[in-house]
Parts: structure tokens; sequence; C-alpha cells
């Protein structure tokens, strides 16, 4: 049994009549004649009482009618919601985020913008850190994810390629912007006065770190950088979010590294000064999996290339 013997019946069904249905199909009378035939040998039973100048159900064509209508509409339902999905314009799009990413202008105008243009698609965003956005890809927890990295590994390169060895999967990317590093003071500390600081300015100071993050100096890295500025440094509370380093820091529990760059827009009752013979680079970055193939994906892909230009 075939589609189209569905298809040749339910014509000739509504019709009553194989010449007209023959002439909504756009094929011959007999070509009708011998479909429906065909289907009632398969079947075992005659779906037809063949009058002279028409054509009515029996009792099995009656009950077969109303079940395949069904069967097609649900069929064309599928075939143009699979249109649909295919060229991008619906389904459901998880996207990964941290903290830090909440106070990136970008980020706010990129999840506003594709909700706007495109309301059909369920978009899901998904907190998660950027230390944890590579295993949350390799098992298909998000399908992007905005991140903040250190250093690039790889300069010079025009498509980022970032491995992610441990989870075995590699990343394609959209550079959204680099930054550096800077010292992040509550508004009332007397840095915050200043118009950049040095590693050196530290050496008495209180430090909260959060210990997990990517674009963050490390603990090996902080140490050695401040140990070849002539001190260690003095780590008074460790968190495991920028939002919550920042909070700490905004009460007067002590100062912290922050990333800056443009468009970054931290609480206003903190103030990140410029940290000045610190080389350290940090890249704000929306990735997703090598050679995903999702028109949903990439239409938040161009959404966000837009903005970053």
């Amino acid at each position: 049994m075939e589609l189209r013997h569905l298809r040749y019946f339910i014509a000739a069904a509504e019709e009553e009549h194989f010449g007209r249905a023959a002439v909504r199909l756009h094929i011959t009378r007999p070509a009708v004649s011998q479909i429906i035939a065909d289907l009632e040998g398969e079947l075992g039973t005659p779906l037809f009482e063949r009058l002279a100048h028409t054509v009515k159900l029996t009792a099995a064509g009656r009950t077969l009618l109303p079940l395949l209508v069904r069967v097609m509409d649900d069929l064309n339902e599928a075939i143009v919601l699979t249109k649909r999905v295919g060229h991008g314009m619906t389904g459901t799009l998880r996207i990964g985020y941290g903290s830090l990413t909440l106070m990136h202008s970008l980020f706010k105008a990129a999840v506003k913008l594709f909700r706007t243009t495109y309301p059909e698609i369920n978009l899901s965003l998904v907190e998660v850190s950027t230390s944890q956005q590579a295993k949350a890809l390799a098992e298909g927890k998000i399908d992007a994810g905005f991140m903040h990295l250190g250093p690039n590994p790889h300069p010079g390169k025009r498509r980022t390629e970032i491995n992610m060895e441990r989870e075995g999967i590699v990343l394609d990317s959209v550079c959204i912007q680099t930054g550096s590093v800077g010292v992040a003071v509550p508004n009332d500390h007397r840095f915050a006065r200043r118009k950049s600081l040095t590693l050196e300015d530290l050496a008495d100071e209180p430090l909260v770190v959060d210990p997990k993050s990517s674009s963050s100096l490390s603990y090996g890295q902080l140490y050695a950088f401040c140990q070849a500025a002539g001190f260690e440094p003095n780590i008074v509370q460790e968190v495991s979010t920028i939002a919550s380093q920042l909070n700490l820091i905004s009460v007067g529990m002590g100062i912290g590294l922050a990333v800056m760059g443009k468009n970054f827009q931290y609480p206003s009752d903190v103030t990140v000064v410029p940290l000045m013979n610190l080389n350290y680079s940090t890249r704000f970055i929306f990735g997703w999996v090598h050679r995903q193939n999702d028109p949903v994906l990439d239409k938040m892909i161009e959404i966000v290339k837009n903005l970053s230009k």
C-alpha cells in the first residue's frame, strides 16, 4: 500500500465519482479506477458501490474515510512542521550563560532580539559557568553558550577552535570582544578614585576570589604574578560565581580581580579600576560544537555576529 492509494481513495470518496477525482488529481480516470481496485484487493473488501453515474462508499469505505482523513491531516501537519524546523522558524534553543555574562549588554540585546524576531522558537537559558559548559555541550544539555576565557591559546586563527580535550569536543565560536583584568573595589574604597593600579598596590589588600573562574587568573597564576611583584596574595574569601564575588566586594569583604572591557555593566556600588602591569587578556565568546547543523542555532549565531560588529 502506497501513499497515493490513500490520496486517490479520499478524492474518489469526497467526489463520489472516479472521473471528477481524476480531474482533481490531474491523472486519468482509468488510473483512479485501477488504484482503487488495487486498494480493495489489498484490503480484501470493496470500498465503493459502482453505480451508473456515481460511486458510493460501502460500510467498509465509510469506516476508512474519516480515519484516513485524520492520518493525512497529521501527515500534512508533520510535513509543515518539519519544513519550519528545517528553516529555523520553530524549535527549541538552549543557551548556557554564567553570572558574568548577565553583566554584558550584548547578551541582553541578543536575547531580546531573538525572542522578538523568532517568537515561535522556544529559547531556554541555562545557568552554567564557562568551566562547566563543555560538559553540558557534550551531554546535549545546551546547544551553545556565552563563555569567558583567558588568553587565546591559538592567536591568529580565523575561526576560533577550542579543543575541549577532557570532553572530547571542539568548539566553533564568535569572539564578541577581548578585554583585560582590572580590580573591583567598593565605591567607598580609597582605590575607587584611582585611574589605575599596579599589582604592588594590592600587596596588603584582602582578596575575594572565584577559583573556578575561566576568565580570571587561576590560583597558580595569581600566586606567580603576585610573587613576581614581591608579595603573596591575601585571600580572605572564596566564592563560586562572579555575582557572589561582586556582592561581597560591595559590602567591604575585600577587593578582587574582574574582567574589563566595553559593554560590561557592573553593579553601581562597585568600581573597576584598570590594572596596568598585568599582561593578561580575556575573551568573551559565543561557542557551539564544531560543525553542528542546527538552523535554529544558526539564527542566534547570526544575531550575535551582527551585534558584535
